[in-house]
């Protein structure tokens, strides 16, 4: 009878340790992203648009009025994922190795004291930033990276950062440090749901910071999708209704910048034509987006307002920006 009970036990036990582990593997949607997954923490929530000042991952944490992500506490240089499919706007690294702020002393991260600034220093300083447009017209934005490989060539040679952030802060893009890699560019600038995208990184403390914006209607969603699907395409948006016709030569501005001339518009076969009001709009998108997504689209607090899921798959959910070591051992990533 002691050797029943203690075979149904081990059963029992068995079993319940198989099922956890299942389910730990099992695909699962979640209503709203969870404060603490996979090594991340959720602190200050973005609040420019959104209303949120503290999140209620971290009720006590309030972030400065205009901020667009919602910070993700996690280790310095951990791998971050695509939340989506997704296409690449821009790229930018203004990082430096350290910075001079008053707010040193509020994080507790003191380095020592700038000479010139008498203010206290932190580092290291990282602030690379990805903005990405996905299928749905949203814009996603990832921020406090430490690093990216779509853009092998940021913090090497004539794009080293530089050491100090407030005297000597240096804007590099792609088209200075040689480009976007070979692998982005053959995907046509689009990332796969799942894949990494670059290296979590610090700033005050090791996070990174994650922002959505949306668009206000469903019109101007339509827009996004629309001037996507042209730039896949490879074709080149034009309001020839503000063609200058009275200088020579005549000439269209195209969405890329480049002139048209007149005497050129037939023999050019990629060329759309875009509503005269959406034209300006088409050419902020692309190149400012920054500015684009403040004036014209609403960043969302990103834990509270869309469903999530743990494994990628081709659902409407995003996915968690920070998958577990086993997950990025299994699709073969490695630093």
């Amino acid at each position: 009878m002691k050797k029943l009970s203690l075979y149904i036990f081990l059963v029992l036990m068995f079993s319940l340790f198989t099922s956890y582990s299942f389910a730990a593997k099992k695909h699962k949607i979640y209503k709203k992203l969870p404060c603490h997954f996979n090594g991340v923490k959720i602190t200050s929530s973005a609040q420019f648009h959104s209303g949120v000042s503290r999140g209620r991952c971290c009720p006590e944490c309030k972030g400065y009025k205009k901020k667009r992500g919602t910070t993700m506490e996690v280790k310095r240089g951990t791998p971050v994922v695509a939340i989506a499919d997704m296409k690449v706007l821009k790229i930018e690294d203004d990082s430096s190795e350290q910075r001079s702020t008053s707010y040193a002393k509020k994080y507790g991260m003191i380095e020592g004291i700038d000479f010139y600034s008498k203010k206290k220093i932190v580092k290291p300083y990282d602030a690379m930033r990805i903005y990405f447009v996905d299928t749905k017209g949203n814009i996603i934005l990832y921020y406090h990276l430490k690093e990216t490989h779509l853009v092998p060539g940021f913090n090497k040679g004539k794009c080293k950062i530089p050491l100090e952030y407030e005297w000597g802060r240096k804007k590099f893009k792609p088209e200075d440090c040689g480009g976007y890699s070979k692998e982005l560019i053959k995907n046509n600038l689009n990332v796969k749901k799942g894949q990494v995208i670059g290296l979590s990184g610090h700033a005050y403390v090791a996070h990174f910071s994650l922002g959505i914006a949306v668009p206000p209607d469903e019109e101007f969603r339509n827009f996004i999708l629309k001037i996507i699907k042209n730039s896949d395409e490879k074709k080149i948006l034009v309001d020839w209704s503000k063609c200058d016709d009275t200088y020579k030569p005549r000439y269209c501005y195209g969405s890329d910048f480049k002139l048209i001339p007149k005497s050129e518009r037939k023999k050019i076969q990629n060329v759309t034509a875009i509503e005269p009001k959406y034209y300006r709009l088409a050419q902020t998108f692309f190149n400012y987006p920054y500015s684009f997504t403040g004036k014209y689209m609403r960043f969302t607090a990103p834990q509270r307002d869309f469903k999530w899921e743990n494994l990628p798959t081709d659902s409407d959910a995003y996915l968690f920006p920070v998958m577990s070591k086993k997950y990025l051992k299994e699709i073969g990533y490695k630093k």
